[in-house]
C-alpha cells in the first residue's frame, strides 16, 4: 500500500482508515451487480461526476462520492454508502503521488472509465506531464475487454490512450466519433445553455454550470448515459439538475457584486480556462482575476506561472491581483506580455481582499482562483461581508 495516500493523515489514523478501506473493497465484492463508472484527468473531474451521477440518476439507483474529500477516504466512504439494489457507483479517482491509482483501484475497478485530460498538475510528484499520463492511463488499463473506456478527443494525451486499453473505446468532444454533438453553446452569469444531438434527435439543455470547457462533463455524461439507455430527453433532465461544485468555477451574483469563486484548486490548464471564461463572460464589466499560486509543481512551477500571465495580458483583464511570492511571477510574465492593466502583488488573502474591494461592484466581473492551502476562498468571504475564518485539515484553524 503506498504510504502518499496517506501523506498527511496522523500516524494514529492510518489503522482506522486502512480498515475502513479493506472493508469497503470486500463489501463492493458482495455486490456484483453493481456497475462502477471511474473518473480521472487532470480538470473537470468532480463536475463530471457529478454530471454522470444526475444524469443516470433519471433511470437508475446510484451513489456518487462526496465533492470535498480526498479520493483516499472518498472512496471507502461511498462504497459503504451502496445498498445491494442499487445499479451504478460513480467514483473519482483523482491521483496527486506514484502509486496512488494502484491503491483506489486495488479498492474498486471500473466497469466503465472515462478521461477528462491530462494536463500539467502535481508535477513535483510526477515530475512532467508523461508522468501524469502513465498514473491516470493505469485506470482505462485496468478496464476488462467487456468495459468501456471514454477519452477526449480534443486532448492530445487523454486520446492516446485509445492504445492502452483492452476496453471497447468511445472518443468525445468535437473530434469525438461516438455520435453525441453539443452545438449552440451560451453562457452568462446565470449559467449556460447548449443543445446536444445524437443521431436524428436533439434536446435543448439549461444549466447553471459556466466555461465553455465544462462542456467535457455533459459529453462524456451524455455518452455514459446513452451507453446504458438513458432517453435523450432523461439526459437533458439530468444535466439541468447539475450544479457547480463548491469552490469551482461557481458564479456568486449579488445585489452589489460579481464573483466567480474558483479557489478549490488551480492548475495551468484549469486558469488559462477560467480567464478565458472570465472574459466571454465579462463583456462590457471590468474584469479583474485574483490569482493564487499553483502548487505542487515541482521544477514546472516558474513556467506554468509565466504560461497564465502570458494568457492574463491575451484576455485583455483590467486588473490583476496576485497573492503570494510564486504567484507574483504571474504578473512579472503578464507585464513582459503587453498587459496594460493595473497589478497588485500582495502576500495574503487579507491584504487581497483590501485591494479587491474598491473594484467590486455590478460593472465589474472578480474571478477569483488558486490552489486549495492558498485559500482564497477567505478572499471570496471577505468581499461578501462574511467570516473568513476557516478550518483546514492541512493549515488548522485559520482566522
Amino acid at each position: 500500500m503506498p504510504q502518499s495516500v496517506y501523506f498527511e493523515v496522523e500516524n494514529w489514523k492510518k489503522p482506522l482508515h486502512m480498515a475502513k478501506a479493506s472493508l469497503a473493497k470486500l463489501y463492493l465484492q458482495m455486490l456484483p451487480k453493481i456497475q462502477v463508472i471511474g473518473i480521472t484527468g487532470s480538470v473537470g473531474k468532480t463536475l463530471t461526476q457529478n454530471a454522470v451521477f444526475k444524469v443516470l440518476s433519471q433511470k437508475y439507483n446510484c451513489v456518487v462520492g462526496g465533492e470535498n474529500l480526498d479520493p483516499t477516504f472518498r472512496i471507502p466512504q461511498a462504497i459503504l454508502h451502496l445498498k445491494p439494489w442499487d445499479n451504478f457507483l460513480i467514483l473519482e479517482y483523482g491521483v496527486e503521488h506514484p502509486g496512488d491509482m494502484d491503491y483506489y483501484l486495488d479498492i474498486a475497478k471500473p466497469n466503465i472509465a472515462a478521461v477528462t485530460n491530462i494536463a500539467t498538475t502535481h508535477t513535483k510528484y510526477f515530475n512532467n506531464t508523461t508522468g501524469v499520463y502513465g498514473e491516470k492511463s493505469k485506470l482505462v488499463k485496468a478496464l476488462s475487454p467487456s468495459g468501456y473506456a471514454i477519452v477526449n478527443g480534443d486532448d492530445k494525451l487523454s486520446s492516446k490512450l485509445k492504445q492502452e486499453t483492452r476496453a471497447k473505446v468511445l472518443v468525445v468532444g468535437k473530434e469525438g466519433k461516438n455520435g453525441v454533438k453539443i452545438s449552440n453553446f451560451k453562457q452568462n452569469l446565470e449559467g449556460s445553455s447548449f443543445r446536444i444531438h445524437y443521431k436524428s434527435q436533439m434536446v435543448h439543455v439549461t444549466w447553471k454550470i459556466i466555461g465553455r470547457h465544462q462542456l467535457l462533463a455533459a459529453y462524456i455524461a451524455t455518452t455514459i448515459g446513452i451507453l446504458n439507455n438513458v432517453t435523450l430527453k432523461q439526459i437533458a433532465t439530468g444535466l439541468s439538475q447539475v450544479k457547480p461544485p463548491e469552490h469551482r468555477l461557481s458564479q456568486i451574483v449579488t445585489k452589489s457584486s460579481n464573483i466567480i469563486d474558483d479557489t478549490y484548486n488551480s492548475s495551468p490548464k484549469a486558469a488559462i480556462e477560467s480567464l478565458n471564461t472570465l472574459k466571454e463572460i465579462g463583456k462590457g464589466l471590468k474584469k479583474i482575476a485574483i490569482l493564487g499560486e499553483m502548487k505542487d509543481l515541482g521544477q514546472l512551477s516558474k513556467r506554468a506561472h509565466q504560461k497564465v500571465g502570458e494568457a492574463v495580458a491575451k484576455n485583455r483583464i483590467n486588473a490583476l491581483i496576485t497573492v503570494g511570492a510564486p504567484a507574483a511571477e504571474i504578473a512579472l510574465s503578464a507585464k513582459k506580455s503587453g498587459f496594460s492593466g493595473k497589478i497588485i502583488n500582495v502576500t495574503n488573502t487579507k491584504e487581497a481582499t483590501k485591494a479587491a474591494r474598491p473594484y467590486v461592484g455590478k460593472k465589474a466581473l472578480i474571478l477569483i482562483k488558486g490552489s486549495r492551502h492558498a485559500h482564497l476562498e477567505r478572499v471570496v468571504f471577505g468581499l461578501l461581508h462574511k467570516s473568513t475564518q476557516i478550518s483546514c485539515y492541512h493549515c488548522g484553524k485559520l482566522k
